[in-house]
């Protein structure tokens, strides 16, 4: 079995997500301020937390996506989560993820932890293209994707249902060949 790599940065750790993690991730995906740009509707329940840590261990089992926890070192609080889906391993690309309590905003945290995600990426799985989709009014993730080397590459129509609703989503990808630049 595969196993989560741990990732320290300066300010940060990058773990697995346990079952301990199940209270913030029930408080993140009810915030209405985080879910506003992550086209989900907000979780139901604690159980539905609990279904997700399960889910991510047993994706791991499969090879498959992993979310990792963004832990503040000097404090040892999860402030976040990134991580990749959508892998489709015979195109070597997949797609990236993240999360952050808002009071955590515009520090720079998630340009420093997807960095040692990316590389993982490039290097470990041997991807050659990492996508991001964002909302065109999420202006702040564009910037963190952007930051490090992302390209925008076109808007897709109606991509993202959250709710009743149906919105646009601009697609970004990052290259191998670029991030090793």
């Amino acid at each position: 079995m595969e196993k989560y790599p741990l990732f320290e940065t300066e300010r940060l750790v990058l773990r697995q997500i346990t079952m301990e993690n199940v209270d913030f991730l029930y408080e993140l995906y009810t915030s209405d301020d985080v879910l506003k740009y992550f086209g989900m509707s907000p979780i139901q329940s604690k159980d539905v937390a609990v279904s997700m840590v399960e889910n991510y261990e047993k994706q791991l089992d499969l090879g498959g996506p992993m979310r990792f926890a963004i832990v503040e070192k000097k404090t040892e609080k999860m402030i976040g989560t990134c991580g990749f889906h959508g892998i489709s391993k015979a195109y070597k690309r997949c797609e990236i993820g993240y999360d952050l309590i808002p009071d955590q905003w515009g520090k720079g945290i998630m340009g420093e932890a997807l960095s040692p995600l990316l590389n993982y990426l490039f290097m470990d799985k041997e991807m050659n293209r990492i996508g991001a989709v964002i909302v065109p009014y999420n202006k702040a993730s564009s910037r963190v994707v952007e930051k490090l080397g992302f390209k925008q590459e076109g808007l897709l129509r109606d991509y993202i249902l959250q709710g009743d609703h149906a919105y646009d989503a601009y697609m970004y990808s990052l290259l191998k060949k670029e991030w090793l630049e």
